[in-house]
Protein backbone atom coordinates (compact mmCIF):
# COMPACT_ATOMS: atom_id res chain seq x y z
CA UNK A 1 0.00 0.00 0.00
CA UNK A 2 2.38 2.66 -1.30
CA UNK A 3 1.06 6.25 -1.63
CA UNK A 4 2.69 7.21 -5.09
CA UNK A 5 2.23 10.79 -4.16
CA UNK A 6 4.07 9.97 -0.96
CA UNK A 7 7.22 8.20 -2.90
CA UNK A 8 7.12 11.25 -5.24
CA UNK A 9 7.71 13.36 -2.34
CA UNK A 10 10.37 11.67 -0.75
CA UNK A 11 12.20 11.59 -4.32
CA UNK A 12 11.80 15.22 -4.83
CA UNK A 13 12.95 15.84 -0.67
CA UNK A 14 15.95 14.05 -1.56
CA UNK A 15 16.87 15.66 -4.53
CA UNK A 16 16.36 18.65 -2.79
CA UNK A 17 18.70 17.50 -0.40
CA UNK A 18 21.19 16.78 -2.39
CA UNK A 19 21.35 19.62 -4.31
CA UNK A 20 21.42 22.01 -0.80
CA UNK A 21 23.75 19.80 0.17
CA UNK A 22 26.40 20.62 -2.77
CA UNK A 23 25.38 24.04 -2.86
CA UNK A 24 26.95 23.95 1.22
CA UNK A 25 29.71 22.73 0.22
CA UNK A 26 30.41 25.15 -3.10
CA UNK A 27 29.81 28.10 -0.81
CA UNK A 28 30.69 27.34 2.62
CA UNK A 29 34.17 27.90 3.12
CA UNK A 30 34.28 31.54 0.70
CA UNK A 31 31.34 32.90 2.45
CA UNK A 32 32.74 32.45 5.81
CA UNK A 33 36.38 33.61 4.41
CA UNK A 34 33.93 36.53 2.99
CA UNK A 35 32.07 36.83 6.58
CA UNK A 36 35.54 37.05 8.04
CA UNK A 37 36.39 40.76 6.08
CA UNK A 38 33.14 42.10 8.47
CA UNK A 39 33.66 40.43 11.71
CA UNK A 40 37.18 38.76 12.25
CA UNK A 41 36.00 36.29 14.53
CA UNK A 42 36.26 32.80 12.77
CA UNK A 43 33.90 31.08 15.08
CA UNK A 44 31.04 33.98 14.90
CA UNK A 45 31.99 33.72 10.82
CA UNK A 46 30.77 30.42 10.95
CA UNK A 47 27.82 30.93 12.83
CA UNK A 48 26.95 33.85 10.19
CA UNK A 49 27.09 31.58 7.27
CA UNK A 50 25.43 28.11 8.83
CA UNK A 51 22.17 31.06 9.95
CA UNK A 52 22.15 31.69 6.61
CA UNK A 53 22.14 28.42 5.10
CA UNK A 54 19.13 27.31 8.14
CA UNK A 55 17.30 30.17 6.53
CA UNK A 56 17.17 28.87 3.13
CA UNK A 57 16.56 25.64 4.16
CA UNK A 58 13.52 26.72 6.31
CA UNK A 59 12.30 29.09 4.32
CA UNK A 60 13.62 29.83 0.81
CA UNK A 61 14.34 26.26 -0.47
CA UNK A 62 12.92 28.05 -3.68
CA UNK A 63 16.31 29.38 -4.23
CA UNK A 64 18.13 25.98 -3.95
CA UNK A 65 19.38 25.19 -7.68
CA UNK A 66 18.45 29.03 -9.01
CA UNK A 67 20.06 31.35 -10.59
CA UNK A 68 20.15 33.77 -8.34
CA UNK A 69 21.52 32.02 -5.24
CA UNK A 70 24.97 33.15 -5.30
CA UNK A 71 23.81 36.64 -5.03
CA UNK A 72 21.52 36.23 -2.24
CA UNK A 73 24.45 34.15 -0.49
CA UNK A 74 26.86 36.73 -0.14
CA UNK A 75 24.02 39.54 0.17
CA UNK A 76 22.68 37.40 3.28
CA UNK A 77 26.14 37.23 4.86
CA UNK A 78 26.94 40.80 4.52
CA UNK A 79 23.96 42.07 6.43
CA UNK A 80 24.10 38.89 9.08
CA UNK A 81 27.87 40.18 9.60
CA UNK A 82 26.76 44.05 9.98
CA UNK A 83 24.10 42.88 12.27
CA UNK A 84 26.27 41.02 14.22
CA UNK A 85 28.83 43.64 14.41
CA UNK A 86 25.78 45.93 15.48
CA UNK A 87 24.43 44.05 18.44
CA UNK A 88 28.59 42.71 19.59
CA UNK A 89 28.97 46.55 20.18
CA UNK A 90 25.94 46.82 22.32
CA UNK A 91 26.67 43.51 23.90
CA UNK A 92 28.96 43.94 26.69
CA UNK A 93 27.19 46.84 28.38
CA UNK A 94 23.50 44.63 28.33
CA UNK A 95 25.07 41.77 29.30
CA UNK A 96 26.43 43.05 33.08
CA UNK A 97 24.22 42.46 35.66
CA UNK A 98 24.63 43.62 39.32
CA UNK A 99 25.37 39.07 40.15
CA UNK A 100 28.43 39.64 37.64
CA UNK A 101 29.99 42.15 39.94
CA UNK A 102 31.84 41.39 42.86
CA UNK A 103 32.57 43.75 45.71
CA UNK A 104 35.17 42.24 47.67
CA UNK A 105 36.95 41.22 44.63
CA UNK A 106 40.87 42.71 45.07
CA UNK A 107 41.32 43.17 41.24
CA UNK A 108 38.28 45.19 41.19
CA UNK A 109 39.58 47.53 43.62
CA UNK A 110 42.52 47.50 41.68
CA UNK A 111 41.17 48.73 38.77
CA UNK A 112 38.15 50.77 39.62
CA UNK A 113 40.04 54.26 40.08
CA UNK A 114 40.47 54.05 36.44
CA UNK A 115 38.63 56.20 34.03
CA UNK A 116 37.45 54.49 30.93
CA UNK A 117 37.67 56.49 27.46
CA UNK A 118 33.82 57.01 26.01
CA UNK A 119 32.90 54.41 23.47
CA UNK A 120 32.83 55.96 20.25
CA UNK A 121 29.99 56.58 18.20
CA UNK A 122 30.82 55.68 14.45
CA UNK A 123 27.33 55.89 13.52
CA UNK A 124 26.86 59.25 14.48
CA UNK A 125 30.10 60.29 13.09
CA UNK A 126 29.51 59.27 9.69
CA UNK A 127 26.25 61.05 9.95
CA UNK A 128 27.92 64.40 10.99
CA UNK A 129 30.39 63.60 8.07
CA UNK A 130 27.41 63.01 5.40
CA UNK A 131 26.19 65.87 6.56
CA UNK A 132 29.01 68.17 5.58
CA UNK A 133 29.21 67.25 1.97
CA UNK A 134 28.07 69.32 -0.62
CA UNK A 135 24.56 68.72 -1.69
CA UNK A 136 25.27 66.74 -4.87
CA UNK A 137 28.18 64.67 -3.58
CA UNK A 138 26.43 63.71 -0.77
CA UNK A 139 23.07 62.60 -3.16
CA UNK A 140 26.07 60.39 -5.63
CA UNK A 141 27.58 59.11 -2.19
CA UNK A 142 23.82 58.22 -0.93
CA UNK A 143 22.46 56.40 -3.98
CA UNK A 144 25.66 54.78 -3.58
CA UNK A 145 26.36 53.30 -0.61
CA UNK A 146 22.51 52.93 1.00
CA UNK A 147 20.68 52.98 -2.40
CA UNK A 148 23.19 50.13 -3.30
CA UNK A 149 23.25 51.57 -7.05
CA UNK A 150 25.97 50.78 -9.30
CA UNK A 151 27.90 54.39 -10.56
CA UNK A 152 26.20 53.83 -13.93
CA UNK A 153 22.85 53.74 -12.72
CA UNK A 154 23.46 56.60 -10.71
CA UNK A 155 25.09 58.73 -13.77
CA UNK A 156 21.61 57.87 -15.84
CA UNK A 157 19.51 58.71 -12.39
CA UNK A 158 21.76 62.14 -12.30
CA UNK A 159 21.96 62.69 -15.97
CA UNK A 160 26.02 63.11 -15.50
CA UNK A 161 28.70 60.95 -16.53
CA UNK A 162 29.75 57.82 -14.84
CA UNK A 163 33.66 59.69 -14.43
CA UNK A 164 31.94 62.39 -12.66
CA UNK A 165 30.57 59.60 -10.00
CA UNK A 166 33.83 57.80 -9.77
CA UNK A 167 35.13 61.28 -9.14
CA UNK A 168 31.94 62.75 -6.64
CA UNK A 169 32.67 59.28 -4.57
CA UNK A 170 36.37 58.95 -4.22
CA UNK A 171 36.29 62.80 -2.98
CA UNK A 172 33.51 61.77 -0.50
CA UNK A 173 35.43 59.00 0.55
CA UNK A 174 38.13 61.08 1.29
CA UNK A 175 36.05 63.80 3.13
CA UNK A 176 34.57 61.45 5.13
CA UNK A 177 37.79 59.41 5.85
CA UNK A 178 39.91 62.62 6.87
CA UNK A 179 36.15 63.69 9.25
CA UNK A 180 36.78 60.46 10.73
CA UNK A 181 40.39 60.69 12.00
CA UNK A 182 39.80 64.33 13.26
CA UNK A 183 36.48 63.27 15.03
CA UNK A 184 38.02 60.17 16.84
CA UNK A 185 41.44 62.03 17.71
CA UNK A 186 39.11 64.79 19.82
Amino acid sequence: MNDPRQNQFTVETNELYKRFHSLFEQFYDPLCKYAFCYVKQPEACEDIVQDVFVRIWETRKDLVGSESIRYYLYTAVRNNSLTHLSREQRLPLDSLTADNLQDDDPAWEEHSSISLPEPVNYKAILEAGIAQLPLKRKEVFLLSRMGQLSNQQIADMLNISVKTVNNQLWKAMATLRAYGKKAQSK
